[in-house]
């Protein structure tokens, strides 16, 4: 599959995986959208991508409805790689639910 002048979003962008992601499609996307709830990760990424004019960086989290579907707004491809990083934390929201 080609990602050449696609528009891209990446949830979890600041993750080690959707780092690398970005990493690997940055020269080929038209539009690359770091989407992530780390505000101290989306400060590094936009410091590590200041000489890309496609890469952009939105504060977020999947489970904020609204604000995913304005992340989606004119996308062709989401790589989908939020997640929790601790059983427990996923556990204590199970239980809540």
């Amino acid at each position: 599959m080609s990602f050449k002048g696609k528009n891209i979003l990446i949830t979890g962008g600041c993750g080690s995986v959707g780092t690398e992601l970005v990493n690997r499609l940055v020269r080929d996307a038209k539009v690359i959208r770091i989407f992530d709830s780390n505000e101290n990760g989306l400060f590094n990424a936009q410091q590590r991508y200041k000489n890309h004019k496609n890469v952009r960086f939105l504060l977020g989290d999947v489970r904020d409805k609204e604000r995913l579907n304005l992340a989606m707004e004119n996308i062709d491809i989401v790589f989908h790689l939020a997640a929790l990083k601790h059983v427990w934390a996923c556990e204590w929201i199970a239980e809540r639910n």
